[in-house]
């Protein structure tokens, strides 16, 4: 599993994300995938370090993105540690 060390910063909504953000899910409307790292992979959504079958295809193309899904965006020079 990979986790963000230090502080949590603000969160957007996940339709915010560009072409190769990564961030960690910090709302979701399955309470399971909070914690998950993502990347944006076209319209594409990946979790990071998961099973091909742990991600969104084409997620991007859909009009219901947003709700209560929300990351936080990785920023330059912040460190995930694998556990």
């Amino acid at each position: 599993m990979l986790k963000l060390t230090g502080e949590r910063k603000t969160s957007v909504c996940v339709s915010e994300m560009k072409d190769g953000d990564v961030a960690v899910i910090v709302d979701w409307t399955c309470r399971s995938y909070i914690g998950r790292v993502v990347q944006r992979y076209g319209d594409y959504l990946i979790t990071i370090g998961g099973r091909c079958s742990q991600g969104w295809g084409e997620y991007f193309k859909s009009e219901n993105i947003g709700g209560s899904c929300e990351v936080r965006i990785l920023e330059k020079d912040e460190t995930l540690v694998v556990e």
